[in-house]
């Protein structure tokens, strides 16, 4: 039994990762296509920052009932839907002539992303180990943002080579695919497919209860705090705004600044792997590893603004690469969120925490956009407008304030120790 249970463990877990390569991939495409919308689509600042937002917005809105679908539908149901909305909606934006067709394309595309990560996350507390929670998020990490690698290089030159109406269309009909796949391999529990497991899945639980318990547990909100601040920036500007920037500080092509935007999503696979890894050698001590990499995160955004919203274009590839590393970190939110709530609303807990990371880059995306477009001054290259380096050195002042508020966020997050004389005086994490 072992070896059949760890075979469709990993298989469950694999085809769910596979369609969080495509999350990624949705989350960040836009960018390296900014040039196109605005050509074709006739946008400006605000209206391509709106567009980008417009998956945000859905996300963030299908993260509460994600989240409670997971603990009670299941998660082989809302994975299977969730993944067929994401292809017909990349293929809609490929179809797009108009901007209110893209952004309801873009919309759902939102929803159907939105299920993926929670999901997952449900899988890994009910198919494995606990003490391999934070391993395993790393691994997802480390997979799942090859598609926000794919977002950069590899889209640039698809697009260079079949348009990018083209490249939506085809990463639809692989979305479709994938659903189908999950549908067929995903299981919601162990003891669906007869295996004999210690902790069985509640019959009937009080969701109302249960969600009430996740949102006045003070020890949810610091992890929501890091997704928001932390995580919801870094998107603003790998999801949009770092194409732009690179493109015209630089005076560089498409491609090259899709090149050097790449090393945010290669810090993020890099770094990936490294997590669990680090959770493990320092045993579960979660909030001191946060302190370390928000301090770490904020230095690189305050470099940035002291350069002047312009260090060598040689450095780039190196602090980028870092962004990710620092950036990756975050995965360890959901074990901490996990470890402080109910287990039987792990779903509810990881989709509440998650709102902050699109509320956030939704809310940065469209801000940025605004700041930038009221300090612009006329100036148009292929009908594209063109802003200038103070005023992305003001997005970067703004950057380092978040990973501030970010960092003030881990210190109020609940430690291994905290937890631990909770659990020893009898007390209920959850509360």
């Amino acid at each position: 039994m072992d070896k059949n249970y760890h075979r469709r463990k990993w298989s469950i877990w694999g085809i769910l990762v596979l369609s969080f390569v495509a999350v990624f991939f949705h989350r960040l495409s836009i960018g390296v296509v900014s040039d196109d919308l605005i050509r074709d689509l006739g946008l400006n600042g605000k209206s391509l920052g709106n567009l980008t937002a417009m998956n945000f917005y859905a996300y963030a809105l299908m993260q509460i009932p994600v989240g409670i679908m997971v603990d009670t539908i299941g998660v082989r149901k809302i994975c299977s839907w969730g993944t067929l909305l994401t292809g017909i909606g990349s293929i809609l934006f490929g179809l797009a002539d108009s901007l209110l067709l893209a952004y309801a394309a873009r919309f759902l595309v939102g929803i159907g992303t939105s299920v993926i990560i929670v999901s997952i996350m449900k899988v890994q507390s009910l198919w494995f180990k606990p003490e391999k929670f934070s391993t395993v998020s790393g691994y997802t990490s480390f997979i799942g943002n090859l598609g926000a690698f794919l977002a950069t290089v590899p889209l640039a030159y698809l697009v260079l080579s079949i348009g990018w109406r083209n490249s939506f269309l085809l990463m639809g009909a692989s979305s479709v695919v994938i659903a189908v796949a999950i549908w067929v391999i995903v299981r919601d529990h162990p003891s669906d497919l007869g295996f004999d497991v210690l902790e069985k899945p509640t019959v009937k639980k009080d969701i109302k209860k249960g969600l009430k318990s996740v949102i006045l547990n003070p020890h949810t909100w610091p992890p929501f705090m890091i997704m928001f601040f932390m995580v919801g920036a870094t998107t603003a500007i790998i999801g949009l705004w770092g194409m732009p920037y690179l493109m015209q500080v630089y005076s560089i092509t498409k491609t090259q600044a899709a090149g050097y935007l790449s090393f945010v999503s290669i810090g993020f696979v890099v770094g990936a792997p490294f997590v669990g890894r680090i959770s493990e050698y320092l045993n579960g001590e979660i909030k001191k590893i946060l302190n370390v990499a928000t301090i770490f995160y904020m230095m690189i955004w305050v470099y940035l603004a002291v350069m002047g919203g312009k260090p060598p274009i040689q450095q780039i590839p190196i602090i980028f690469l870092l962004i990710g590393i620092s950036t990756i970190f975050h995965i360890l939110s959901f074990t901490n969120v996990k470890e402080v709530n109910d287990p039987d609303f792990s779903g509810s807990a990881a989709a509440i925490i998650n709102v902050g990371e699109f509320v956030g880059g939704s809310v940065l995306s469209f801000g940025m956009g605004v700041l930038l477009d009221f300090g612009w001054r006329g100036n148009l290259v292929n009908g594209a407008r063109i802003y200038e380096v103070h005023q992305y050195q003001l997005i970067f002042v703004i950057m380092a304030v978040m990973a501030f508020i970010s960092f003030m966020a881990t210190l109020a997050m609940k430690g291994k120790s905290a937890k631990r004389n909770d659990l020893s005086e009898g007390n209920s994490v959850a509360l």
